[in-house]
């Protein structure tokens, strides 16, 4: 009866992860390879091979088929070792060895004649590290590595920077906030080989942790969760997919049949870091550090439930950052408050009298009829009810507190501590279940909630913001030898990944979500605290410089919150099959995704009112001041964005793919594979969704027409994601593996990806009215004189918003044939094993890709005596914001890696790529802290911007590495030493980690704007060059150089410049840059000259002290940028700039240290 039972629950377990067939075959585990053979070579068909874990004990059985050849299959990585018997035959012992992600670890035994009684050791010569047995191109990153490496901010994914072909264009953005909470902007993703940060793929125990929107990682593991990091990077097999860039696959750890664990902290404060470039880059006026605090501290537990079948792994990580400081304000004095008299203004009125003296600045009412009356004294009378509010309440609008010289009491009267924190806790628990001889399963859940926000605001209604990140993810798979030949797995996983970014914080507890309602301004219902900001703007002089008016702070908040929920469903199966000589894969995946968000717009969803001071000042006044016209209510400009509810966009993603990994000889694999893709179209689930018809120009939308449609000729899309389906992605990957020599592979392949990117919530059909509407209204100003005076019309606060539908003036369209992007890759490599623990590869690697998805102009004229497209939607002036798949990127590069495993206490990385990575268009995120636009110049000549892609850089090298000294009881050194000694000497590494670039590329622009051509996307117009570019006097301050012709740029159609020599007299040049020509586009080349090239170094010392047995207390300390290396960020690329050239920026981050404590059990 149990058995029953057991066979029907098992039945049903597979019908559940397997029905809804799949969405992550990706292989997280590795297999042992092989064959099995007499002295003379001859195959031993039924050879018995025992796979066995050693820290688990579970042992996997198989025998050899008539080829001799046995093939275990989806091991869980770790310690192994193997034994071997066949009748007549002595029993072989093999290892242990260690098995990595996705290895295919080749053990081939030769049996000698003998009794099974007699065992023969095989010795350390004969472990698998050469890769014999596909043209699959990676690195894989080991526990040791990954625990001991110094990683800022602990962020686990600076490891893929030290892949061969992989480049990080802001690799100081590694422990920033970016990397310790979400990276929703990518900055700390790394670009592998010349592909997109965004197109990479990140994979735990086989299940996707991307923010599928913005295609960053969406959960960031602690490192001490993780056993081994894989990174693919060309070349994989059939089963892996969704991917352009690089396959980050990674496995949490397990049980073992011993209790393990740790307890860990780690603090870095502003007391042991280097003060940062920036701050004294005006010395002698150099800027203190802030105060900074960051810990990190958690622990992690391991064991046996049931020794040798059930085991359970779990671990914590909190992070806590505390960052202080002091900042100045100006807020508004008491004479300007009106709550008493004045010498000058009674109760009831502002007393600016302050300004006539500062820049003999007459306020006037405007609105008298036959022209403005001045205020006498600059008594202005204070209606804005938000005014009233603020002036009565000093504990949220504070009085000033500091002295100042400025005459009007405003400039900096307000000082105040500010403090922001970070912090998130998240925790993982896994279990694997070894039950019966044939069947695995495991699991794991995970669940993460970081935060970050303000702790001290000086000015509460200022309304800070505040984000946060909550993550919930579940996967479960189920391994099944079905027999000896076939082994199959199932997996199915949940991800919830939420991001709340910019939602306003109410310090002063007053307002919440009733904030306009509260201070008088009538509004919608408010999805975040706070009331809509009051901005402040004077008319010349606006400077702080002396005789200025100085601007009074902005108050109230116009938030941009984005609230996004990716709920992503994944389900797979993947089965093997050995067959003779051939191993069979057959697999099919599914990925549902639910995509929901909240987004209202740049407007804002409290909006702004902006005063201007022209309703307080003279017709044509060059100076207003702003404040004035707020106390009156009369701003010049009212916008707020609204969505019309939030929007629920859905995805499936299928694949089907079949491999056959032939071993046509022992020394010669091939790997023939096809994999078949389908991206459904995305669509919205209530149909809140429009496009443009590019053909015809009219407006389309899913489903039906809505009744508040404003287009004329207005129709249904074809389809109901308003683009239309690609059915075309099918990826041959063909490779071979051939072992000429036992210590020398050669290896090639060629292969075809296919990705579509998520390009943010920004430019999707869901931003489109009516679902999506700016409103914004503008006042009338005064004008006239005399007779013909008018007052205008202000737009008041009283009033609010404008409900009225207003003109659209952005509009965002899909192209019909929207499609993935498609990626060729080929390879051709030589591995070579130096040592018993070494080896060498060096290769040629190439990409070729088409399709990659490029943010378009659309209303860009196509020529200069044509109509602006899209006029009957945008308007003269509006945009059009197209997303098209019509980019292209090449990369060729040779690419070498040395790998030391890990030996007497050694183990190291190091690779060097020389590389070409060329692009016509850097994707919508384009790359980060790299100065090129992301939308072309000439939208109908994509080509024209060919050139550098942004992470495009010659010489590239990385490098990782661990050293224990070999010194105490047991080890090379000191064994006889006593306690003394060994406590001394013994217990000490050293870790590292390097990366050096040469410079990456500067694209020149100009921001020439001219009426009568055709213009290019504002700030993607390039120059035109005149002369060669000549580099004289190079430094931080003019990297361009100091040669006049290169530092002063013409006017368009010009050939030369006049300029001041500084001494009275002034001088012609022959520039080397002019502004575009009138009627073309500039002839800069993209990425024609280079910034400065990047070196970073970091490093670890740690010492042991052993406790009681295995046990050990570490001390650790981390030097992240150990020499403080300023490696310098591009400099400005506008030729018109004053700072032309200069460098104001570093892309490293100054030297930080941070000390550990961990004690392991």
């Amino acid at each position: 009866m149990r058995n029953i039972c057991c066979s029907r629950a098992l039945r049903l377990l597979f019908l559940l992860l397997c029905i809804p067939l799949a969405a992550a075959a990706q292989t997280i585990t590795g297999s042992v390879t092989g064959t099995v053979t007499d002295p003379s070579g001859a195959a031993i068909p039924g050879a018995k091979v025992a796979v066995t874990n050693v820290d688990t004990g579970v042992t996997v059985t198989d025998s050899a088929n008539s080829a001799g050849i046995y093939n275990v299959r989806f091991l869980q990585i770790g310690r192994y070792k193997i034994v071997t018997t066949a009748p007549g035959f002595s029993k072989q012992n093999y290892g242990p060895f260690s098995l990595e992600i996705d290895q295919v670890a080749k053990v081939d035994v030769k049996l000698a004649v003998g009794a099974n009684t007699t065992t023969v050791d095989v010795s350390e010569s004969a472990q698998p590290i050469l890769n014999t047995e596909n043209a699959t191109l990676g690195e894989t990153f080991t526990e040791n590595t990954i625990n001991s490496v110094p990683l800022n901010g602990r962020d686990f994914s600076q490891l893929t920077v030290f892949t061969p072909g992989a480049v990080s264009t802001d690799y100081g953005a590694f422990g920033g906030q970016q990397s310790k909470e979400r990276d929703t902007g990518g900055s700390t993703v790394a670009n592998v080989n010349g592909n997109r940060g965004q197109s990479n793929n990140y994979i735990l125990d086989g299940q996707e942790i991307n923010e599928n929107l913005n295609n960053t990682i969406g959960y960031t593991p602690s490192p001490d969760s993780l056993d081994q990091i894989r990174v693919i990077s060309s070349n994989a097999n059939a089963e892996f997919g969704n991917v352009n860039g690089g396959e980050v696959l990674m496995v949490t750890k397990s049980g073992t049949n011993k209790f393990h664990g740790s307890v860990f902290g780690f603090l870095e404060n502003d007391n042991l870091d280097a003060n940062s470039w920036t701050n004294k880059y005006n010395a002698p006026n150099i800027i203190a550090r802030n105060p900074y605090t960051q810990t990190i501290f958690g622990g992690t537990f391991g064991g046996p439930i049931f020794k040798d079948k059930l085991f359970f792994f779990m671990d914590y990580e909190g992070y806590r950052e505390h960052t202080g400081g002091t900042t100045q304000f100006s807020v508004a004095p008491a004479a300007f408050r009106g709550l008493t008299a004045t010498a000058n203004c009674p109760t009831g009125d502002a007393d600016l009298s302050s300004l006539i003296a500062a820049q003999s600045l007459q306020l006037y009412n405007t609105q008298t009829a036959g022209g403005p009356t001045p205020y006498a004294n600059n008594c202005v009378p204070i209606t804005n009810p938000v005014a009233k509010y603020l002036f009565a309440h000093p504990n949220i609008y504070p009085l000033p507190n500091t002295p100042t010289t400025d005459p009007t009491g405003v400039q900096n009267n307000l000082t105040g501590p500010t403090g922001s924190y970070q912090k998130n806790d998240q925790a993982d628990i896994k279990i694997d279940w070894h039950f019966w001889d044939k069947n695995v399963i495991s699991a794991r859940y995970s669940q993460g909630y970081a935060q970050d926000g303000t702790t001290k605001e000086p000015i509460p209604v200022q309304f800070p913001s505040a984000s946060s990140y909550p993550d919930h993810l579940f996967t479960v798979d189920w391994t099944y030898a079905v027999n000896p030949a076939i082994v199959n797995q199932a997996r199915a996983s949940y991800a919830r990944i939420r991001y709340n970014s910019g939602v306003t914080t109410d310090p002063s507890g007053v307002f919440g979500l009733n904030g306009n309602s509260i201070v008088g301004i009538p509004s919608q219902a408010q999805e975040t605290a706070g009331f809509s900001q009051q901005t402040f703007s004077n008319a010349s002089p606006s400077t702080t410089t002396a005789g200025a008016l100085a601007v009074v702070s902005n108050v109230g908040a116009n938030p941009t919150p984005e609230i996004f929920i990716d709920n992503v469903f994944q389900y797979s199966d993947n089965l093997t099959w050995q067959k003779g000589k051939h191993l069979l894969k057959f697999g099919a995946e599914l990925t549902r995704y639910q995509q929901n968000s909240f987004y209202p717009g740049n407007d804002g969803e409290l909006g702004s009112f902006t005063y201007t001071g022209q309703f307080t000042t003279p017709v044509g006044a060059s100076t207003t001041y702003g404040f004035a016209d707020f106390l009156l209510g009369d701003s010049g400009d009212a916008s707020v964005g609204q969505v019309v509810g939030r929007t629920g966009q859905r995805q499936y993603r299928n694949a089907y793919f079949a491999q056959d990994d032939w071993k046509v000889t022992p020394t010669l694999t091939l790997n023939l594979g096809l994999r078949y893709e389908y991206d459904q179209p995305i669509y919205e689930v209530n149909n809140k969704m429009a496009n443009i018809n590019l053909t015809t120009g009219a407006v389309e939308y899913a489903g039906s027409v809505p009744s508040a449609n404003t287009f004329a000729n207005a129709t249904v899309c074809p389809t109901r994601a308003c683009y239309s389906s690609n059915y075309n992605n099918f990826m041959p990957r063909i490779g071979f593996s051939y072992q000429p020599r036992a210590k020398m592979v050669l290896r090639g392949g060629y292969g075809i990806t296919t990705y579509l990117e998520g390009t943010g919530a920004n430019l999707r059909l869901t931003q489109n009215p009516p679902f999506h509407n700016d409103f914004e209204a503008k006042a009338t100003y005064p004008s006239g004189s005399g007779a013909t005076y008018s007052g205008g019309a202000p737009v008041l606060t009283t009033d609010g918003f404008p409900t009225t539908t207003p003109p659209v003036t952005t509009f965002y369209a899909w192209k019909n044939n929207l499609q993935s992007a498609v990626i060729q890759e080929f390879s051709l490599t030589t591995e070579y094993q130096v040592t018993n623990t070494s080896s060498l590869q060096v290769g040629y690697v190439g990409e070729i890709g088409h399709h990659l998805v490029d943010p378009a102009y659309g209303d860009q004229a196509p020529s200069a005596t044509a109509p602006q497209p899209y006029q009957n939607i945008v308007g003269l002036n509006g945009t059009v914001k197209i997303t098209a798949s019509d980019a292209n990127l090449n990369y060729n590069a040779l690419q070498a890696i040395f790998r030391q495993h890990l030996k007497g206490g050694l183990e190291f990385t190091a690779n060097y790529t020389y590389a070409k990575a060329l692009t016509d268009d850097i994707g919508y995120y384009g790359a980060a802290d790299i100065q090129q636009q992301y939308y072309q110049q000439d939208y109908y000549n994509i080509g024209g911007d060919y050139g550098p892609a942004g992470d495009d850089v010659r010489h590239a090298f990385s490098a990782t590495g661990t050293y224990t000294l070999p010194y105490g009881h047991g080890q090379r050194w000191g064994g006889d030493s006593n306690l003394i000694m060994q406590e001394l000497l013994g217990g000490w590494k050293l870790s590292g980690s390097g990366v050096a670039y040469t410079g990456f590329p500067v694209t020149v622009t100009s921001n020439a704007v001219y009426s009568n051509t055709v213009n290019a996307y504002p700030g993607a117009a390039r120059p035109q060059e005149l002369l060669p570019v000549t580099i004289q006097n190079r430094s931080v301050a003019h990297w361009f150089g100091t040669a006049p012709a290169m530092i002063h740029a013409c006017n368009s159609d010009q050939a030369t410049a006049t300029y001041s020599t500084g001494n009275g007299g002034t001088a012609t040049v022959n520039c080397v840059f002019a502004e575009q020509p009138t009627n073309a586009f500039g002839n800069v080349s993209t990425g024609s000259l280079r910034a400065p090239g990047f070196l970073n170094i970091d490093a670890a010392l740690q010492k042991s002290f052993k406790t009681y047995e295995d046990q050990h207390l570490d001390f650790r300390a981390d030097f992240f940028n150990v020499g403080n290396i300023a490696s310098y960020a591009n400099p400005d690329n506008g030729i018109q700039d004053t700072n032309f050239g200069q460098i104001t920026s570093t892309r490293s981050t100054e030297r930080h240290i941070q000390l550990e404590l961990k004690y392991a059990f």
